[in-house]
């Protein structure tokens, strides 16, 4: 999310918080708790269905959304 990212004076750009990163393995990608923020998150992370590396590229088109209208989309 948005907040996760942060500029810096001179320019660069850090992303933060990966306190709830996992390397996703196919045969591995059960329905596991639900944690994060839900405005990010794809629908079968919400509805605890198995998921893959897809959901990284549907939180980063939330964000992107976010940087251009200033709020999330939900």
């Amino acid at each position: 999310k948005g907040d996760n990212i942060l500029l810096g004076r001179d320019g660069p750009v850090t992303l933060a918080d990966f306190g709830l990163c996992a390397l996703l393995i196919p045969e591995h990608s059960e329905p596991r708790p639900m944690v994060g923020t839900t405005c990010w998150m794809t629908p079968e992370v919400v509805r605890r269905q198995p998921y893959g590396p897809k959901v990284d590229t549907w939180s980063l088109g939330i964000v992107g959304i976010e940087m251009v209208k200033g709020e999330a989309p939900y």
